[in-house]
């Protein structure tokens, strides 16, 4: 047997195949070569998938942890203590093996008896693929200490090495198994440590594969273990190799610590604390007189002299990225910065209206900021999309009204990263109405509510107590429930409405609409037609987390219209996520696309259906408790605050 390809594998059955493939094509005799795959205790059924196609061929194997390792490391190690080939070459299962590699490596290996052999790689980051891992200049005449010079320092440490088998045996070289993040840099430095024949292919062997990645962000964080890893990692190679007169720290180092940094900022897990920032610092300190020459950004020489003087607070401070939010009337996100704070470094872009702002404003916030939030998806995203530079990351959220607005149809999407729709509907909604966005571009975070900030205390009065939130325009259908009200105190006087809205003369835009006047004055008629003058009560604009349950609202109504042209029925309806924070209850007039956020339980096909369920509950306040207490935790569950503000972190980790 001449050559061994190792191929660890964990939860890989979505994004093995092309490496599978990649195998079938190699052009070496498939007796000269065996693949021994080996699975770190997959739950996904990759080892029982690679159990069946090593069927097939007869120079495969796979075997199999006894419990999870955690890391490629451990996988490896098996690897090689099962393996017969001569050579070894180290793949990863989701890259791609190039047909000819083993024939070239193996014909570069009789040819020079070499005890290591590094090549070029195709890197595919799914637009294209480019040339990496070149050496001009290598030649004959390069001496050992050159050559572990260069590949240490001049190339990237990935795995892919075509190592002699007995190399590793002697000198006892294993991958370390103690560390997930570095393992390639230590393992390739002890192997140049014992190599005396050094040679490089000048033809690229595999393909790596960088491409975006729709796992959860998470796995893609940086924290207090991969920084301990990357500083375990550095002195450790330095030690090894400059013995052998190999500077680790100046010929590679600026490299690895600018990826630090870069992940500090902008995957930071948010998890080191102030004894691992000072082990950074000792670092950073200890090496100053090399640190310091290290040219960088601004942005992290601002970061790295923080990290040079000790201060763990404005560390902490310097490790967000930097979001403008942008956009005219922030409700809806305003809530969530206290906490979005603490992942982004946050300014705002306040618009004057919806296509109105302050070019020169938006300008230096733009110039500041790597992450740009457009909250509507309008004008101030169009404006974005233009000015934008192509290292910054632009999310539009869209909610409904855009939907009867052109804005979305000039967006530039080549500079768009996500658009986020709150609902399923609107997100299909969304490609619908704007066919120039990409379905792949448009992410699903549903609206947020800050459930344990709504006062929630119980009085039986609520047991009669209607609630309408917002009555602005003529769509949220209050008329409606003038109508219900009546229905139900028609069975008992005690039913009552608390209206939370501007009165529509308060708003300029209304108050010069005369079908929304019109609309309004019928409501009045209604009122006073029926006498219920005293049963509805105007509240204004107030903090709506403690008002329902002051005002003793039971029942927040959803009786908007279910019309289907464009911008289209209610999106998401805030109102009845307040009614279920409250401890209240909620009954929505059946809109498109009510039954993917709300429970059937809550939806209505009309009025007399609200009223009898109304009278019913009215009855029995266990029976009213039951179902408010379900409504909570059904808002807790899907919509709360905190699964928000990840979702929103995650996004930005995605793209």
């Amino acid at each position: 047997m001449k050559v061994s390809v190792i191929v660890p594998s964990y939860n890989a059955a979505d994004k093995i195949g092309r490496c599978l493939n990649s195998l079938r094509q190699i052009t070496l005799n498939p007796a000269d070569f065996e693949v021994v795959f080996v699975d770190d205790c997959s739950t996904d059924g990759t080892y029982e998938l690679l159990s069946a196609v090593c069927t097939d061929q007869p120079n495969w194997q796979v075997l199999r942890l006894e419990k999870n390792s955690g890391s490629p490391s451990r996988p490896r190690n098996l690897g090689i203590d099962a393996a017969r080939g001569e050579y070894l070459y180290f793949l990863d299962c989701d890259d791609e093996l190039l047909p000819g590699a083993l024939e070239a490596l193996l014909k570069r290996a009789k040819q020079t008896d070499a005890c290591l052999i590094r090549s070029e790689l195709l890197v595919d980051d799914g637009r294209g693929r480019k040339l990496m891992n070149q050496i001009p200049g290598w030649s004959k005449k390069l001496g050992v200490v050159e050559r572990r010079g260069i590949v240490m320092t001049r190339t990237s440490t990935v795995v892919a090495s075509f190592v002699k088998c007995s190399l590793l045996r002697s000198h006892q070289i294993q991958w370390p198994e103690k560390i997930r993040m570095g393992e390639d840099t230590v393992f390739l430095a002890e192997v140049l440590m014992h190599s005396k024949r050094i040679e490089y292919l000048p033809e690229p062997t595999f393909v790596y594969y960088k491409l975006p990645s729709l796992t959860p962000a998470s796995t893609q964080r940086y924290g207090k273990r991969e920084l301990l890893d990357h500083l375990q990692v550095w002195t450790a190679v330095q030690a090894m190799l400059l013995p052998l007169g190999v500077d680790y720290y100046k010929g590679r180092l600026p490299v690895g610590l600018r990826v630090a940094l870069e992940s500090l900022i902008f995957r930071n897990r948010g998890d080191v604390d102030e004894v691992t920032f000072h082990e950074l610092h000792q670092f950073v300190s200890k090496n100053w007189l090399v640190i310091g020459q290290f040219r960088y950004t601004a942005r992290l020489m601002e970061l790295l002299g923080v990290i040079q003087t000790g201060d763990y607070g404005l560390f902490k401070s310097l490790c967000r990225p930097r979001m403008v939010i942008a956009g005219h009337d922030l409700k809806f996100i305003q809530d969530a910065v206290p906490a979005l704070a603490a992942h982004f470094d946050i300014r705002f872009d306040e618009w004057k209206g919806h296509e109105l702002h302050d070019e020169k404003k938006s300008k230096a916030l733009l110039d500041w900021a790597e992450y740009i939030w457009c909250e509507w998806l309008l004008k101030n995203a169009e404006w974005y999309a233009t000015h934008k530079r192509p290292d910054q990351r632009l999310v539009a959220r869209m909610h409904r009204m855009e939907l009867g607005r052109v804005h979305g149809e000039k967006l530039d999407m080549s500079k768009v990263d996500a658009i986020v729709a709150v609902s399923t509907f609107f997100f299909e909604r969304l490609l619908e109405r704007y066919p120039n966005i990409p379905r792949h571009k448009v992410r699903l975070i549903p609206n947020y509510v800050r459930v344990d900030e709504y006062r929630t205390d119980w009085h039986a009065d609520r047991l009669f107590t209607l609630g309408l939130i917002g009555i602005l325009p003529s769509r949220k259908g209050y008329h409606r429930a003038l109508e219900i009200l009546q229905a139900l105190r028609l069975v008992d006087k005690r039913f009552r409405l608390e209206v939370f809205s501007k009165h529509p003369s308060e708003l300029t835009w209304i108050a010069r609409d005369t079908v929304e006047m019109a609309y309004f004055q019928q409501c009045e008629q209604y009122i006073q037609q029926h006498q219920l003058q005293d049963a509805v009560h105007f509240n204004g604009h107030v903090d709506i987390k403690e008002a329902l349950a002051a005002r003793r609202v039971g029942y927040v109504l959803s009786v908007s219209e279910s019309e289907f042209d464009f911008p289209g029925p209610e999106s998401f309806h805030l109102a009845v996520a307040d009614a279920f924070a409250s401890n209240g209850m909620s009954f929505v007039r059946r809109w498109p696309g009510a039954e993917y956020i709300w429970p059937a339980t809550c939806l209505k096909s009309n009025h007399q259906e609200t009223v009898d369920a109304i009278i019913k509950v009215s009855k029995d306040s266990d029976l009213y408790k039951a179902r408010a207490s379900l409504g909570k935790e059904l808002v807790e569950e899907r919509y709360n605050h905190d699964k928000f503000i990840l979702a929103v972190s995650d996004l930005y980790q995605e793209i």
